[in-house]
């Protein structure tokens, strides 16, 4: 995963639909989280994790520029 790559809209991987705030490296992959979940499985993690990533919070939808008139 690039630098690009944790910049962009990720969803949780437990409820799919709240942006993931958290990146979770595991030896057998990675997991994404939003804080909601990231906090309820806290400590399971911690205990399987090797590196924890705070993701960049990214706006859902753009700001469109406001047309001057």
């Amino acid at each position: 995963m690039t630098s690009e790559d944790l910049n962009k809209w990720i969803a949780c991987d437990q409820c799919n639909s709240a942006q993931a705030l958290y990146l979770v490296k595991l030896m057998d992959g990675e997991l994404a989280f939003c804080g909601h979940h990231f906090n309820k499985n806290k400590e399971a993690l911690d205990k399987v994790s090797y590196e924890i990533v705070e993701l960049d919070r990214k706006e859902a939808v753009p700001q469109l520029e406001k047309e001057e008139v």
